[in-house]
């Protein structure tokens, strides 16, 4: 009774957990999950910021050669008029005057004694003025060739926000994998239990016949409750399997979330052409990234090299100017124009070798880059040869272990026969039961890796 009990249990908990599932769950599809890790990533997120940051960094830069206009005023109180000394031009310019007109002797100027500089002062004590601005850059190479690589920039973290997205995609998949594969181990345990349970109804009926021994009884009770144990901790690992992809999804931990595909849907063998031939890697968002990197070095080289040519600006000028000892006197002079058009040429001479040396370290960094985008062709070489490889080794450990399933599930069932008619004993079910076990294991771990293998493989190719 009390393992019926125990059975009722397990039951009405399924049927439980079923129900919940049913009315509260969320369902998710493979590419649904994908989907919503994508949107909700918070990585993904500060990718798509850095996109906008760089956006904006596109303008400030294109702003430098857009017309500059600024307006402006200023106000000043002489508090103190502003004093010069200016030589002593009028005793001469006078004595000059009156030697002219015979009004004193000739010569007189010639004999004064030198006069000493005398303090005047310029200026009224307001002065107010107004006026419009408007600066122009004309030419500058280096401005040009940093436009685009600006506009490269966001190039650059848009590939940088795709391979954000794959590599989500990538743990999404496989997380979405793993859940699958503890369900499935857990499908098979309820149907262990399920058939041991029936031996051993059979067995403990034999038992009260006086067919067998209690020790038969006892190997099968023990058997199934080792099983029972397993199924406890399976389901924990089923748990954990969901709490891991909820993390990957960054989907709420203690809601609930239902899968919809299966296990067989996600295992699409890949084509010949991807387990053979030489690859190509251009699909690769890494390779895109390091080779906008290179282009961003070569406009980096271009940009320095352009400032060794002449710049030229343009610019105009408006301004309102007035200046009253009473500023709001109306009879004191107003308001005067000032106007200035004017351009400038700035041509660079020699800079002490600055831009010599950018220039020799942006072609260095352009150097390196190509050496890593080497270096990335040869060791995802590797790893592509490696994925071929393991998906080869784990396909062919999964159709051994096929056959081994289903020559394990014989030797049960011809053990359980041979038991019934009386010429087997229960060590023998015990024994054949292990190695089902064993070999439902090793069978739901091939699959596994053969799945893994292919989403390696598509992730490799840049599928």
């Amino acid at each position: 009774m009390k393992k019926l009990r125990n059975s009722v249990n397990i039951f009405l908990a399924m049927l439980g957990l079923s129900s919940l599932s049913a009315q509260e769950a969320q369902i998710f599809s493979i590419e649904d999950a994908i989907k919503y890790a994508q949107e909700n990533s918070i990585s993904i997120q500060q990718s798509k910021l850095d996109l906008d940051r760089s956006k904006q960094q596109v303008r400030e830069y294109t702003s430098i050669g857009l017309p500059q206009a600024t307006i402006n005023a200023e106000y000043n109180y002489n508090i103190n008029l502003p004093t010069q000394l200016l030589p002593d031009f009028l005793t001469p310019a006078v004595v000059g005057t009156l030697e002219a007109f015979q009004l004193v002797p000739a010569g007189t100027g010639a004999n004064l004694p030198e006069g000493q500089p005398q303090p005047v002062q310029f200026g009224t004590k307001n002065s107010f003025r107004a006026g419009f601005n408007v600066n122009q850059l004309v030419f500058d190479g280096s401005y040009f060739v940093g436009l685009k690589a600006a506009k490269g920039l966001v190039q650059m973290t848009t590939r940088q926000t795709d391979l954000s997205m794959q590599q989500i995609k990538n743990n999404v998949k496989k997380s979405y994998l793993t859940v699958l594969i503890a369900q499935e181990n857990r499908k098979i345990l309820y149907k262990n239990i399920e058939n041991l349970e029936k031996l051993l109804k059979e067995t403990k009926a034999f038992k009260e016949s006086g067919l067998i021994e209690q020790l038969d009884v006892d190997r099968l009770d023990l058997s199934l409750s080792n099983l029972k144990s397993e199924n406890e901790m399976v389901g924990r690992q089923v748990e954990l399997a969901y709490n891991v992809l909820k993390f990957q999804m960054n989907f709420p931990l203690y809601e609930a979330i239902s899968l919809s595909d299966s296990l067989n849907s996600m295992m699409e063998e890949p084509v010949e052409g991807d387990l053979s031939g030489k690859p190509n890697f251009d699909n690769r968002f890494e390779v895109q990234i390091l080779k906008q990197s290179e282009y961003l070095n070569e406009l980096n080289v271009k940009r320095y090299k352009m400032g060794y040519a002449p710049s030229v600006s343009a610019f105009f000028t408006h301004q309102y100017q007035i200046q009253r000892n009473n500023l709001f006197d109306k009879d004191e002079a107003g308001f005067f124009p000032i106007s200035i058009i004017g351009a400038s040429v700035n041509v660079p001479i020699f800079d002490g070798f600055n831009k010599d040396s950018k220039i020799k370290m942006a072609e260095i960094d352009r150097k390196k880059i190509n050496l890593q985008l080497k270096q990335f062709e040869l060791a995802s070489t590797l790893e592509l040869e490696n994925a071929r490889v393991a998906y080869k080794n784990a396909k062919e450990r999964m159709t051994n272990q096929q056959k081994n399933l289903d020559l394990a599930e014989r030797i049960l069932n011809t053990t359980k026969i041979k038991y019934k008619e009386g010429i087997g004993s229960s060590m023998e079910i015990t024994t054949a039961e292990q190695e089902l076990y064993r070999t439902q294991a090793n069978y739901m771990n091939a699959v596994y890796d053969v799945a893994v293998a292919i989403a390696d493989l598509e992730r490799i190719l840049g599928k």
